[in-house]
């Protein structure tokens, strides 16, 4: 039966070799209950009220919401008024063609996911070619089938139903992203906040002058306090760390460095770990190592302490070697790898499988006794990944393990070789920076009382003058009133989460009042976005709790130094 009662030898070959493909690509489809939850709503237009009618009649029996149009026009006011899942359109009516509809259907972002077939009696290449490149999903020949016309819909309709299950998949997808996100942005400002007034403090007691003389146990309590603290932030960094990869925000810089210098500061670090388990560090070299090579020295560092930090761990009696060995490549660039052994407990097979899992240790006895996340070596491997190589490991139950680190090195062209760590280590020992002393006006806005007191003391003792506003309002009044006054802050210190009015809040309106003096970020947030969000408030810098003395100080001071220069040039001018 055909929908107009003619009869058409080409059309009806076409028909039913379309009968066969379809059929052949129903099998192929695969059927879900969720996909077929919904009814689709489809929209038949033709300028013929017969097909239109017998049309709309098929698809009904089929259970579609079935809609009709007379022309284009109507066509498109339907859709404005109530999109449909799937439009059957004939190419040729009076007024507007099938086909500019269907542009119009392309051309709007609302619109655009609907799926069209078009519905022509012109079967020729040009037609069909045209539809597709329009963005039709499909045509039928006119006249058609009952079958011919099932079958068509059928697959558009599962088809529609697949893009729609995968676009809501990934926004929820999307969702959950951004709500993981949000988790840990807060979570790292609640854990970061308190470890600003714990380590600050700690670190102000430990710097006393006195500090020397006092009793061995309370400065044995100040230290574990401290190392304890540090012990905290380096967890939620690694959850931090985790989460940037697994997001592809991880930012990894490529320059000059010295891996012998980098293995030695590292060295240094652990040997704390290492002396109070009476374990000594050995670093050899298999071979020449080059003294300077392209990477990211931050990253590598990182993992270069996360795989002894794990020897040293892991290990209660004989010795931790490093050794370090150029691989030279013919197809590709050479590569830098370092063995760290260990004579620890081992591992068993399948303890390796598990080894690189996020939140998995070899044992769930390990956590218990030995403590740790299981992240560190997630991400060490990844980070080798990201740096052009990897991690491999080699271990046996109770004779020690052995993890073997690869990076890329860049071209080796003209760079020296070195036998030894002494005459790797390129660059000279750095001098202890000296902490400026401060000669400015500093408004602190922060709400927390403890970190108000520990930030004021550093700020203070360094000669700073200082003026604790506890909200963002009172910081945005107190940095206009001081202006209006002639008196005018040197830097504002500016937390970013604080109650009545937040730190972006006072920012943006300073600015929007033309405040130009420096303000400064102050964040428990960590996240690479945070510091863009902060620079794009109206921010001039930005610094992250637990602050750190030295580090604050020093910012302080380059702000200050630059408004008395502004200032010097405004009397000059």
């Amino acid at each position: 039966m055909s929908a107009n009662g003619r009869t058409n030898s080409h059309s009806r070959g076409d028909a039913s070799k379309s009968e066969v493909r379809d059929s052949a690509f129903e099998v192929a489809m695969p059927s879900s209950d969720l996909l077929l939850a919904r009814q689709l709503e489809v929209l038949v237009v033709d300028d013929s009220g017969v097909i239109r009618a017998q049309t709309a009649d098929i698809l009904r029996d089929e259970n579609y919401l079935v809609r009709e149009a007379r022309d284009g026009r109507e066509a498109l006011a339907l859709i404005h008024e109530k999109k449909p899942d799937l439009v059957l359109l004939d190419y040729e009516m009076p007024g507007l063609y099938g086909h500019e509809v269907l542009q119009q259907i392309q051309a709007s972002e609302r619109t655009r996911d609907i799926s069209v077939i078009m519905v022509t009696s012109r079967c020729d290449d040009a037609v069909i070619e045209d539809s597709f490149r329009l963005g039709a999903a499909d045509f039928i020949a006119k006249p058609f089938s009952k079958v011919v016309l099932k079958s068509r819909v059928r697959n558009v309709a599962r088809m529609h139903r697949l893009l729609e299950h995968y676009r809501l998949s990934a926004a929820a997808e999307e969702v959950a992203n951004h709500s993981k996100s949000e988790f840990l942005a807060n979570m790292s400002h609640e854990i970061r906040t308190p470890m600003t007034a714990i380590l600050g403090f700690t670190e102000v007691l430990l710097s006393e002058e006195d500090v020397e003389h006092a009793p061995p146990h309370r400065l044995e309590a100040f230290q574990t306090i401290y190392r304890n603290g540090q012990y905290l932030l380096e967890i939620i960094n690694d959850i931090l760390d985790l989460s940037k990869i697994e997001a592809g925000r991880l930012e990894i810089e490529q320059r000059e460095c010295c891996p012998g210098k980098i293995l030695e500061d590292v060295v240094q670090l652990m040997q704390v770990r290492a002396k109070s388990k009476a374990l000594p560090i050995e670093v050899e070299f298999d071979g020449p190592v080059p003294e300077h090579i392209q990477s990211d020295p931050t990253r590598l560092r990182q993992i270069l302490i996360n795989l002894l930090g794990n020897a040293i761990k892991f290990t209660e009696l004989g010795a931790i070697r490093v050794v370090a060995r150029t691989i030279h490549k013919e197809s590709s660039e050479s590569q830098l790898e370092f063995d760290v052994i260990d004579t620890g407990i081992g591992m068993s097979p399948d303890q390796m499988e598990k080894l690189f899992q996020p939140f998995v240790q070899a044992d769930t006895s390990t956590t218990r006794k030995f403590g740790g996340t299981g992240l560190g070596l997630t991400i060490s491997k990844r980070l080798a990944e990201f740096l052009g190589g990897t991690i491999r490991v080699r271990s046996e139950i109770g004779a020690g393990s052995t993890f073997t680190l690869t990076v890329a090195t860049g071209s080796l062209a003209g760079v020296r070789m070195a036998t030894n760590l002494a005459t790797a280590v390129a660059a000279p020992a750095a001098k202890p920076r000296e902490v400026p002393k401060l000669d400015c006006r500093v408004l602190l806005a922060e709400d927390g009382p403890d970190n108000q007191r520990l930030i004021s003391f550093v700020l203070k003792k360094a000669g700073a003058e200082v003026v604790v506003a506890e909200n963002g309002q009172i910081a945005l009044d107190a940095a206009m009133q001081a202006c209006a006054d002639g008196r005018p802050f040197d830097v504002v210190l500016m937390d970013m989460q604080m109650p009545v009015l937040d730190g972006y809040g006072a920012t943006r309106r300073l600015r929007e009042a033309d405040y130009t003096g420096p303000i400064v970020a102050l964040t428990a947030h960590a996240m690479s976005t945070d510091r863009a969000k902060c620079l794009g408030a109206g921010c001039d810098d930005y610094t992250t709790k637990p602050v750190k003395r030295d580090e604050l100080i020093a910012i302080i001071a380059h702000y200050a130094a630059r408004q008395f220069e502004s200032k010097a040039d405004h009397v000059t001018g």
